[in-house]
């Protein structure tokens, strides 16, 4: 099998003319040069240099080689400078993300990625979690930033840890919540409630823990918008579990204290296990702050 490094030794013997200025030049000994070509030589199975002339000179076949020789070496250097430099990357990368990204951190991210790797072809993707998931099972997507679940989809592929999207129910400022002081399980579950989709984990997170505390929600509104969501909140429609720090400075909603307690959504950067995505990953968590911009 032909080695790089056979490849390389002939190249440098027929430009400088000796097995011994080949040897300098690429800092080894004239026996490992001479190994190097006779082993060459071999796998092909006939002769690139002809050794009777006091300068070694190709043979007809190895004058036919040496064009090939030349493209081997400029494509492993192009591969090497690729491997070693961020801004070798050039192709395509697929970002997968939830709108809650999106509407804080995704752009700060986008930017930092670009500055680290500037020939890359970046293609970004927003939709809800299982959906996310669902495309990077199929490998259509090389890194999602969404909450983590327990999806096989996702079981083994490495991840890094994000902030958690703490959230809170909240209402229009305006809105009637029927009694003043701590609002129970069962006086959250006789308002009107607006949810994210229901394939969505804050949707999920809200049907779950009412049930165990033995209610469902009389009236329900889903919508597949966030900010909608927010407008239709702000409007007196009903109360809302929504992400605090980013929904706090969004003007016109209240938080609406209870006793309900709810767990953050833990957030996390899950990547194919390669160079360029571990290290969007590690951007990824230098960047997380579920805050509305300029807030």
């Amino acid at each position: 099998m032909v080695t790089i490094k056979q490849v390389e030794a002939a190249h440098w013997v027929e430009k400088l003319g000796s097995f011994h200025a080949a040897a300098e030049r690429l800092n080894t000994t004239q026996s490992t040069i001479s190994k190097r070509i006779q082993e060459l030589e071999q796998s092909l199975g006939f002769a690139v240099f002809d050794r009777s002339h006091k300068m070694s000179q190709l043979t007809v076949q190895g004058r036919g080689l040496l064009d090939d020789f030349s493209a081997m070496l400029s494509l492993h250097h192009k591969i090497e400078h690729y491997a070693s430099s961020d801004e070798g990357y050039s192709g395509y990368f697929h970002l997968g993300a939830t709108e809650m990204v999106a509407l804080t951190w995704l752009p700060k991210l986008i930017g930092a990625i670009t500055a680290r790797f500037p020939n890359i072809n970046l293609k970004t993707s927003i939709n809800m979690t299982h959906e996310l998931q669902a495309k990077f099972s199929e490998y259509k997507l090389d890194l999602v930033l969404c909450p983590m679940t327990h999806s096989e989809a996702l079981a083994g592929q490495p991840s890094v840890p994000l902030q958690p999207l703490e959230s809170a129910w909240m209402c229009g400022s305006g809105f009637s919540l029927g009694r003043q002081g701590i609002l129970s399980p069962q006086d959250i579950a006789g308002l009107p409630l607006l949810t994210f989709n229901e394939g969505s984990l804050l949707h999920q997170t809200v049907v779950k823990t009412l049930a165990e505390h033995g209610h469902t929600a009389r009236q329900t509104i889903t919508c597949s918008s966030m900010i909608a969501l927010a407008e239709l909140v702000r409007e007196g429609l009903g109360i809302a579990y929504l992400p605090r720090e980013y929904f706090q400075a969004y003007g016109g909603l209240s938080v609406v204290h209870t006793s309900m307690a709810m767990r953050p959504l833990q957030y996390a950067a899950i990547y194919r296990d390669d160079l360029i995505a571990s290290q969007i990953a590690r951007l990824a968590q230098d960047h997380c702050r579920f805050a509305r911009p300029g807030a």
